[in-house]
């Protein structure tokens, strides 16, 4: 009854639009994994992929009109080539929705900045990592904030239902946190200066310091090393098959070179983000394909793909 009364809440707010699944217009929509090359049958390959990504991190997800752009974009877009998806359906990933998405069935993967951590793999099964970063504070450039005791009587926004938060929340009780929907309103707040400063990964809050470099930025990095984060790809916990897939989709787009590709065309440098987002990630989930008495997922999946 609970996932009845979300979806119709969660579908208003998270409208996909289609999205050629291919990389580049040189490589062609039905292009097949590397398990599909190999002497056993290959499952069947979704007619739709439903991807809840970021609409509003530059350099992550953003959505703009009708483009898209960013890693999480790129990784949705090779994953469903990858899988042979003839059509990519993008859909908008608010932080604290994830799993809900993945519960009521509305997105088949979540790859949205989605931090593997073992209370959320208690509820959803992870491919990755694609990503590695750190966590971080945006302030004020003339702020005197080094560390996350200097924040002591000042406000921290971020995302609700974040990783970031969270770890604020249980290392470092006594802060005062406001939450929000997006990073991006907490950005809104530091820029009013309602609050003092904004906390999420790294790489999301270098994000918008790129996206103001045409302007004279008044925020900067405080270079405060709070956390690590593994981003990974989010879906549901039978999905084994599926997990097994697009675990050996992030395996090839690293070793073909494209990952590395994705990452220099949407990320800031290592001198701004650390070089720990450079580095090829080992993707450690879902390396062996399950038991036959397991891989009906796939087939279930496409069947809820193409009834869209």
């Amino acid at each position: 009854m609970l996932a009845l009364i979300l979806a119709p809440l969660l579908a208003a707010c998270s409208r996909g639009v289609a999205v050629p699944p291919s990389t580049s217009s040189s490589t062609p929509p039905e292009s097949t994994s590397t398990a599909a090359q190999s002497t056993t049958p290959a499952p069947a390959s979704p007619e739709l992929l439903r991807v809840a990504v970021p609409f509003d991190q530059p350099g992550l997800g953003m959505r703009e009109d009708d483009e898209y752009s960013g890693i999480d974009v790129a990784v949705a877009r090779y994953v469903a080539q990858q899988l042979g998806a003839q059509r990519l359906e993008l859909l908008q990933a608010i932080p604290d929705q994830r799993e809900t998405l993945l519960a009521t069935g509305q997105a088949d993967l979540v790859i949205a900045t989605y931090s593997m951590t073992p209370e959320r793999s208690e509820q959803v099964l992870f491919a990755g990592p694609y990503l590695v970063t750190g966590q971080d504070l945006l302030v004020p450039r003339g702020s005197k904030v080094r560390s996350v005791e200097h924040l002591r009587g000042q406000s921290v926004c971020g995302a609700a239902g974040s990783a970031s938060v969270k770890r604020l929340v249980d290392d470092h009780p006594g802060l005062h946190i406001v939450e929000r929907p997006t990073v991006g309103e907490c950005v809104e707040l530091l820029r009013e200066r309602e609050v003092g400063a904004v906390t999420s990964d790294t790489t999301i809050l270098a994000g918008y310091l790129e996206a103001d470099k045409d302007e004279r930025s008044t925020l900067r990095l405080a270079g405060v090393d709070i956390g690590r984060e593994s981003y990974g790809v989010g879906m549901s916990p039978d999905d084994e098959e599926l997990c097994y897939r697009v675990s050996e989709a992030l395996r090839t787009m690293v070793s073909s070179g494209e990952w590395r590709k994705a990452v220099r065309a949407n990320l800031p440098g290592p001198e701004v983000i650390g070089t720990q987002s450079y580095v090829d990630p080992e993707v450690t989930s879902c390396t062996a394909p399950p038991t036959s008495s397991t891989t009906s997922s796939t087939s279930s999946a496409s069947s809820t793909s193409e009834s869209g």
